[in-house]
């Protein structure tokens, strides 16, 4: 059996639902090596490279690695990564190995990851890696729309171009509910923290964090070895949720918001959001057609050549286009 102290520990989520502050929390108790950056391993480097069964596949992965920012913020050495080559035949265990090196390398215990969209990557991950913990970042889906909105990171449909938060949130939708579900098929592997606890009540939250990773994270030591946005009295507890929830109040026109909550109303209430909506809009016919175009973008991604370059820019710009 494997010891849980030392398991890998993924924060996953929506975009823009404060997994990085839950990531630099848990680099800020001690422990955990660290690596400040999204490694996007499972939902890009992998899939662009196609099966890494493949000698020349591993070796156009390892090249793609070397050119990024991912592999810089590693600390390893090109000479380091490059004898991973045949020790690995899917992403999540080249994923393994340097993040075993890097941890290896500065005298931790553990490490974390924390590419958000890895949410849709857990059941592949959770192959590569059998002891990996999943920790799921929810955030108001509101809050989330408002922010990624203004981010400009999700198109709408043609006839949402006027309202492009509607597109935002059915994104937020979608990845939520997907996380979940499969979440729910890793029994006690899979926990899931709401942003705004983590901001009000963190002592609660981490006390329940400790005890699904098997690791002491005390508060005080948190606050004494703050890491990156804990650091930041702006964006990390305790007290800070009203500069961080709620915007979507102001921020939303009441038309729009009825709208947008009728198409990701019925996740808001699971989760136990309560809509402020007095008159329900007539959009919940528009979750279906992002539902669809988000399905199969995903899909596409990991089945054809031409998916698979889709998010190369992540690592370098022109590799989108070879």
């Amino acid at each position: 059996m494997s010891d849980r102290s030392r398991a890998p520990v993924f924060v996953i989520g929506s975009p823009r639902s404060g997994t990085t502050l839950l990531y630099h929390t848990l680099l800020s108790a001690g422990g955990f090596a660290h690596y400040r950056a999204e490694t996007h391993v499972m939902n890009t480097l992998g899939p662009a490279c196609g099966d890494l069964r493949a000698v020349a596949n591993r070796e156009r992965l390892l090249s793609i690695w070397l050119g990024s920012r991912m592999h810089v913020k590693s600390g390893l050495t090109e000479a380091d990564v490059r004898a991973l080559r045949d020790r690995f035949s899917s992403a999540g265990a080249f994923l393994k190995l340097v993040m075993d090196l890097v941890t290896a390398r500065q005298g931790a215990q553990r490490w974390a990851e924390t590419t958000p969209v890895h949410v849709l990557q857990m059941p592949a991950i959770k192959a590569a890696i059998p002891d990996a913990l999943f920790v799921h970042v929810i955030r108001d889906g509101r809050d989330v729309a408002h922010s990624l909105t203004a981010l400009g990171w999700v198109k709408p449909l043609p006839w949402d171009r006027e309202q492009p938060v509607l597109a935002a949130g059915a994104s937020w939708d979608w990845i939520v509910r997907r996380g979940r579900a499969d979440g729910r098929h890793l029994g006690r592997d899979y926990l899931e923290v709401r942003y705004e606890a983590l901001v009000d009540q963190p002592e609660a939250v981490l006390a329940e964090l400790s005890r699904f990773v098997a690791q002491p994270l005390d508060y005080r030591v948190i606050q004494a070895n703050a890491v990156g946005s804990v650091a930041r009295p702006n964006t990390s507890f305790p007290g800070q949720t009203r500069s961080f929830s709620g915007r979507w109040r102001d921020a939303i026109a009441p038309g729009t918001l009825a709208t947008l909550e009728a198409m990701i109303g019925p996740t808001l209430d699971v989760l136990g959001y309560e809509r402020a909506a007095t008159v329900v809009g007539s959009g919940g016919w528009r979750r279906v057609p992002y539902d669809v175009r988000f399905g199969g973008l995903h899909w596409l991604k990991l089945h054809t050549p031409l998916g698979r370059k889709a998010d190369l820019e992540l690592f370098a710009p022109e590799l989108a286009d070879t």
